[in-house]
């Protein structure tokens, strides 16, 4: 990966991403998912640009990694991701998109002749990869999707088994894997979890002793890693982790040393003094309490810090936290600093990193950091260091 440490024309706001923490972050989650069974394999989630960080580089860098797998919501993002791997002559590594066919299309037959493989939630999704398959005579591999509990797609317990036997007798498809995905893993002990893992353990060693024998089983995410998994499960689909965060920090049980891998910054570039009583920003819903100054930074709703921040967020400056006041605009945000800090133009802002993590921004706005973390929009520059 070549890589430049800075840039020199990027605007002042821009998501600086710690490519060594991501590295060891990875490597943490892979050690804790391993602990049980040596032979797990992992699937990293990219999905969603990989939570905002950017997902052609951060696949690149889980390959570099070890990876065994990378993960993709939808079949665009997987042609873009399979696209940029092929030109760096990443062949190796597959990519699983854990999103759905509707339709045959030219984008389903270019992938087929990739090195991906495909969900499959419902028959006719199965009877679609099928038949492409069959035009361009190749075999295609897929892992069954089954809906365990979280009710969004995939086949019903009820319905899994019988469909399962319907689709081996389709010659062009390889039953690789068979997953599905926790409701609540996020909370240690969690009954409807357990309910969960139970349920689907129990079709999967039914399919397994009557109909085909899988390569692949999962149901893990981040949470299911964390407090479920117990080893009867060869492959995990860590997200959230890789990135430095927890499904919900104030549940966490097994923390395993994780950091945040992005801190998204800015600077100050305005400086204005103010009266008492005096208001800011848009709909007047910050007055001065005293003559002080007020710090603009230009990051607003258009770089996805959302407006919901307004008179409730703190910024990092100069080694101490200061208050948002004033809605959220757009393109800017302001800031309490006082008559006696010593703050001047340009000085460097954190938004959020290690001095203000992006989950407490999360509890701001009620929502979790991954919501955080993809808002930041593409506008804002991905620095890699």
């Amino acid at each position: 990966m070549n890589l430049k440490t800075a840039e020199k024309n990027f605007s002042d706001t821009f998501a600086e991403i710690d490519l060594k923490i991501f590295n060891k972050n990875f490597l943490k989650v892979r050690k804790y998912a391993c602990r049980k069974n040596a032979d797990t394999k992992i699937c990293s989630i990219v999905k969603a640009n990989a939570y905002g960080h950017g997902m052609n580089v951060m696949a690149e860098s889980l390959i570099g990694s070890g990876t065994d797998y990378l993960g993709t919501a939808d079949y665009t993002e997987t042609s873009e991701l399979r696209n940029y791997l092929d030109s760096k002559k990443l062949y190796k590594t597959p990519v699983l998109c854990l999103g759905i066919i509707t339709e045959k299309n030219k984008l389903l037959e270019d992938l087929a002749c990739k090195n991906v493989e495909f969900s499959v939630a419902d028959t006719s999704s199965a009877v679609i990869l099928n038949k492409a398959a069959a035009k361009l005579n190749t075999k295609i591999s897929i892992h069954i999707q089954v809906d365990s509990g979280i009710n969004r797609t995939g086949f019903r317990m009820s319905d899994a088994y019988d469909a399962v036997k319907e689709i081996t007798s389709m010659k062009n498809l390889k039953l690789k894997g068979i997953y599905s995905h926790f409701a609540t893993s996020e909370i240690p002990g969690n009954l409807f979890a357990k309910k969960q893992e139970a349920e689907f353990r129990k079709l999967v060693k039914s399919l397994e002793e009557s109909i085909i024998k899988f390569e692949l089983r999962h149901i893990s995410n981040t949470g299911g890693i964390l407090n479920f998994n117990d080893g009867y499960f060869n492959m995990v689909r860590p997200g959230i982790s890789l990135y430095g965060f927890y499904p919900d920090e104030k549940k966490v049980k097994n923390g395993i040393g994780i950091e945040p891998v992005m801190t998204l910054k800015s600077k100050v570039k305005f400086i204005k003094q103010l009266e008492k009583g005096e208001s800011i920003s848009y709909g007047r819903t910050y007055f001065t309490k005293n003559k002080t100054r007020i710090a603009s930074v230009p990051i607003g709703y258009g770089d996805g810090y959302i407006r919901s921040f307004s008179n409730k967020a703190k910024i990092f400056i100069k080694g101490k936290l200061y208050n948002v006041t004033g809605t959220v605009c757009m393109d800017w945000i302001m800031a309490d600093i006082g008559m006696k800090n010593e703050i001047n133009v340009n000085d460097d802002v954190e938004i959020f990193g290690r001095n203000y993590p992006a989950y407490k921004l999360a509890a701001l706005a009620e929502t979790i950091s991954y919501e955080i973390t993809c808002n930041v929009s593409s506008r804002v520059k991905r620095i890699y260091i």
